[in-house]
This record gives structure tokens, sequence and C-alpha cells, in this order.
């Protein structure tokens, strides 16, 4: 792959690596010394068992958005340590080169596309 489109698709995992944090920063907090690890706060709406029952479903929606954007935020890790040792753009499974397409739209991505379609079933 040219060092040009490699440039390109650094900025964009960059790009994603930020808007991920930013959004896990607005529901929770990082934990310190952890590279990707944050926890969700408990919001606290008053004192009634309605304001406690709202309560408990946006945690529990935030604690199940964290997990999601933490999952997301590791594999752009990933794909930028891949980028620092040269393995990115290949797939996992065949060693093909992932479909520049398919990384335009999802950097992070580890399988082309005819071996995501088979890992799900699809092929």
């Amino acid at each position: 792959m040219e060092q040009k489109v490699l440039q390109e698709l650094k900025e964009l995992l960059n790009q994603r690596r930020e808007e991920i944090i930013k959004q896990l920063e607005s529901i929770g907090t990082r934990n310190e010394g952890e590279e990707v690890n944050f926890s969700a706060e408990f919001p606290d709406y008053g004192d009634s068992s309605e304001d406690s029952a709202v309560e408990v479903a946006d945690y529990t929606k935030n604690l199940s958005f964290e997990r999601g954007l933490e999952k997301d935020l590791h594999g752009v890790e990933k794909a930028l340590k891949r980028l620092e040792e040269g393995t990115y753009g290949k797939c996992n499974y065949c060693g093909k080169e992932i479909e520049l397409e398919r990384l335009k739209i999802r950097p992070e991505s580890t399988a082309c596309v005819a071996c995501k379609k088979a890992l799900k079933g699809e092929a």
C-alpha cells in the first residue's frame, strides 16, 4: 500500500480514536493507569423512586454503550499498532490485502470482505 494512502488511513484511525474517547468521556471517567478503561458514571437525577428507576435505566444503557465503545477503541488502537509494525491492511484470515474501500469505511478492519462474509456464514 502506498505511503500516502497509509497516512490518510492513519489520520482516519486517529480521528476515530478521538471521537470514541470523547464519547466515552461524556458517559464516564477514564481509569488512571489504564490504556483503554473507562467507567460509566451512575447518574444522579434526584431522590424519588421514579428518578431512581430512570437512573438505573440510564446507567445500564451507558454501561452497555461504554463496553461497545471500549471494544471499538481497542480495535482502533490495534490497527494503529499494526500500522507501526507494517502489517496493517492484511487480512488476518487469508493474508491478502484488505480492500481499500473497506479500510476507508472501517479503517480498523482485520478481515477482507470475502473472509468477513465467510465468518458470518454469508459466503
